[in-house]
């Protein structure tokens, strides 16, 4: 998983927080299977990296909240 905050800070300008959210939350789905059961099995630097996307998550969850 290749984690590219700018992804999703530019859908949250286009097509708003929520749709930002939503992708993240797909693309996030993908990367925990992947992380856990994927080929590779578990994979601990993807791990970390499943912990930026959350933490980016609540970010965008706070800008939602702001702006409503």
């Amino acid at each position: 998983m290749q984690f590219d905050r700018q992804k999703y800070l530019d859908l949250a300008k286009t097509q708003g927080v929520s749709a930002a959210l939503t992708q993240l939350q797909k693309d996030t789905i993908e990367g925990e299977y992947e992380a856990f059961e994927g080929e590779k099995g578990w994979q601990p630097a993807m791990w970390q990296e499943l912990e930026e996307v959350r933490s980016f998550s609540r970010e965008l969850w706070e800008a939602a909240l702001n702006s409503a």
